[in-house]
């Protein structure tokens, strides 16, 4: 049985193929549609019918080491695709470069959050790592993210959904309150594991409304889960 390989490997022998940008893209993608637990089941297959089937499996492949590096030995909270995605993807373009993690741990210790309230909000989440470091200190607070470009997001997204977090991310541009899309990380009612459902404008925490409307949204929402004191990152 062949090894497995580390997922940046995965991800560029299909990319040489297919192109590197789009593959990435439709791989966050994919792995949205299998988080949604069935919901984006037709959009799953609309992009895998792009790929010959032995590229199809590469994709699994990938996933399936994706998986394991976020393992991290077993403390989990890793981010899965930044460095990748600087290395290999935006070269720097419009000053995306992430935040080194250990930076983010730091920040995240001396902030103290754990008794700051029950929501972690990052305006400008880039691939997640200030929500995981957040985290490290408490998972069971609320993750709220949201960024400008749309595979910062879904990246955001995916590593929140893969090490159990619930919450929020939204592709929008948070400066001009403009929302392009969203998606809420919660428990499955029937399975009680966490999944990906997508979200309208109105049903987003992220978008920016006065505080009474804000205060309305979140009385006709149900709360996504039953949460401690813990830590909140104001924007």
């Amino acid at each position: 049985m062949e090894q497995l390989k580390s997922f940046s490997s995965y991800i560029s022998q299909i990319g040489h193929k297919y192109g590197l940008h789009s593959v990435f893209d439709d791989f966050l993608e994919m792995v949205i549609c299998a988080l949604s637990l069935g919901a984006k089941e037709d959009r799953y297959h609309e992009i895998v019918r792009n790929y010959e089937k032995p590229d199809a499996y590469l994709m699994a492949e990938a996933f399936g080491a994706l998986v394991i590096e976020m393992d991290n030995k077993g403390e989990g909270l890793k981010d899965g695709f930044g460095d990748f995605y600087m290395e290999y993807l935006s070269y720097g373009r419009n000053g995306q470069f992430f935040t080194p993690e250990p930076i983010c741990d730091m920040m995240a210790r001396i902030l103290n959050p754990a008794g700051f309230g029950e929501r972690v909000a990052d305006c400008c989440c880039g691939s997640g790592r200030m929500l995981l470091a957040a985290a490290k200190i408490s998972r069971n607070a609320l993750f709220f993210g949201a960024d400008i470009d749309r595979t910062c997001a879904m990246m955001c997204l995916i590593n929140l959904c893969l090490n159990g977090l619930l919450g929020e991310v939204c592709w929008m541009d948070t400066l001009m309150n403009r929302f392009y899309a969203g998606w809420r990380i919660e428990l499955h009612p029937g399975k009680s594991v966490p999944y990906i459902r997508e979200i309208t404008e109105f049903e987003s925490y992220m978008v920016l409304r006065l505080p009474e409307k804000k205060q309305e949204l979140i009385d006709q929402q149900a709360p996504v889960t039953k949460v401690t004191q813990q830590l909140m990152f104001e924007f």
